[in-house]
Protein backbone atom coordinates (compact mmCIF):
# COMPACT_ATOMS: atom_id res chain seq x y z
CA UNK A 1 0.00 0.00 0.00
CA UNK A 2 1.37 3.19 -0.83
CA UNK A 3 2.66 5.81 1.88
CA UNK A 4 0.36 8.84 2.08
CA UNK A 5 2.42 11.80 0.95
CA UNK A 6 0.79 15.03 2.96
CA UNK A 7 1.85 18.56 2.26
CA UNK A 8 2.04 21.01 5.59
CA UNK A 9 -0.14 24.02 4.64
CA UNK A 10 1.23 27.55 4.44
CA UNK A 11 1.25 29.77 6.92
CA UNK A 12 -1.39 32.32 5.44
CA UNK A 13 0.39 35.08 7.29
CA UNK A 14 3.53 34.30 6.12
CA UNK A 15 2.45 34.13 2.43
CA UNK A 16 0.20 36.91 2.82
CA UNK A 17 3.22 38.58 3.77
CA UNK A 18 5.53 37.96 1.13
CA UNK A 19 3.00 39.08 -1.64
CA UNK A 20 3.00 42.62 0.07
CA UNK A 21 6.79 41.91 -0.40
CA UNK A 22 6.82 41.09 -3.90
CA UNK A 23 3.79 44.12 -4.60
CA UNK A 24 6.57 46.67 -2.99
CA UNK A 25 9.78 45.33 -4.88
CA UNK A 26 8.30 46.19 -8.24
CA UNK A 27 10.35 42.85 -9.32
CA UNK A 28 8.65 40.25 -11.69
CA UNK A 29 6.94 37.37 -10.66
CA UNK A 30 9.57 35.18 -11.93
CA UNK A 31 13.08 37.34 -10.46
CA UNK A 32 11.30 37.68 -6.82
CA UNK A 33 10.07 33.79 -7.14
CA UNK A 34 13.38 32.82 -7.88
CA UNK A 35 15.29 35.01 -5.20
CA UNK A 36 12.54 33.27 -2.36
CA UNK A 37 12.94 30.05 -3.44
CA UNK A 38 9.38 29.31 -4.62
CA UNK A 39 7.22 29.77 -7.75
CA UNK A 40 5.87 32.71 -9.74
CA UNK A 41 2.18 30.70 -9.55
CA UNK A 42 2.48 30.89 -5.68
CA UNK A 43 3.08 34.30 -5.40
CA UNK A 44 0.03 35.00 -8.33
CA UNK A 45 -2.20 33.13 -5.78
CA UNK A 46 -1.09 34.40 -2.63
CA UNK A 47 -1.62 38.17 -4.18
CA UNK A 48 -5.08 37.26 -5.25
CA UNK A 49 -5.47 36.36 -1.39
CA UNK A 50 -4.13 39.71 -0.60
CA UNK A 51 -6.44 41.77 -2.58
CA UNK A 52 -9.23 39.98 -1.35
CA UNK A 53 -7.71 40.08 2.75
CA UNK A 54 -7.17 44.14 2.05
CA UNK A 55 -10.05 45.11 0.33
CA UNK A 56 -12.52 46.32 3.18
CA UNK A 57 -15.78 44.15 4.04
CA UNK A 58 -18.52 45.33 2.64
CA UNK A 59 -22.02 44.34 4.40
CA UNK A 60 -25.00 42.69 2.38
CA UNK A 61 -28.04 44.94 3.17
CA UNK A 62 -30.66 43.01 4.16
CA UNK A 63 -33.89 41.97 1.99
CA UNK A 64 -35.65 40.55 5.16
CA UNK A 65 -38.78 42.24 6.71
CA UNK A 66 -38.28 45.54 7.98
CA UNK A 67 -39.80 46.03 11.08
CA UNK A 68 -42.02 49.09 12.01
CA UNK A 69 -43.17 50.19 15.38
CA UNK A 70 -46.50 48.72 16.94
CA UNK A 71 -49.25 49.95 18.77
CA UNK A 72 -51.39 47.67 20.37
CA UNK A 73 -55.07 48.62 20.92
CA UNK A 74 -57.80 47.12 22.48
CA UNK A 75 -56.02 44.22 23.32
CA UNK A 76 -58.78 43.10 26.32
CA UNK A 77 -61.52 40.06 26.05
CA UNK A 78 -63.93 42.20 24.72
CA UNK A 79 -62.10 43.19 21.53
CA UNK A 80 -62.97 40.58 18.49
CA UNK A 81 -60.39 41.54 15.98
CA UNK A 82 -56.96 42.24 15.39
CA UNK A 83 -55.22 44.54 13.19
CA UNK A 84 -52.40 44.93 11.51
CA UNK A 85 -51.22 48.73 10.32
CA UNK A 86 -48.81 48.37 7.68
CA UNK A 87 -46.02 50.70 7.15
CA UNK A 88 -47.62 51.88 3.66
CA UNK A 89 -51.18 52.67 5.44
CA UNK A 90 -53.23 49.39 4.62
CA UNK A 91 -54.93 47.38 7.27
CA UNK A 92 -55.40 43.84 7.47
CA UNK A 93 -57.98 42.87 10.00
CA UNK A 94 -58.35 39.25 11.42
CA UNK A 95 -60.52 37.64 14.14
CA UNK A 96 -59.10 37.80 17.80
CA UNK A 97 -59.77 33.87 17.74
CA UNK A 98 -57.83 32.63 14.34
CA UNK A 99 -55.51 30.36 14.93
CA UNK A 100 -51.77 30.63 14.92
CA UNK A 101 -51.07 28.29 12.00
CA UNK A 102 -53.59 31.28 9.62
CA UNK A 103 -52.02 33.89 10.79
CA UNK A 104 -48.21 32.36 9.91
CA UNK A 105 -49.52 32.36 6.95
CA UNK A 106 -50.84 35.92 6.54
CA UNK A 107 -48.13 37.53 7.79
CA UNK A 108 -46.12 34.90 5.15
CA UNK A 109 -47.77 36.42 2.58
CA UNK A 110 -47.29 40.16 3.87
CA UNK A 111 -43.79 39.68 3.16
CA UNK A 112 -43.39 38.41 0.17
CA UNK A 113 -42.64 40.64 -2.41
CA UNK A 114 -45.75 41.54 -4.78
Amino acid sequence: MPEEIRMPAPDRDKMLELARRWRESRKSARVFAQEQGTTPWVLYYWRQRLTTHDRPVRRRRSRGVHLAPVHVVGHGEGSGELEILLVGGDRVRLSAAVSLETLRQVVHVLRARC
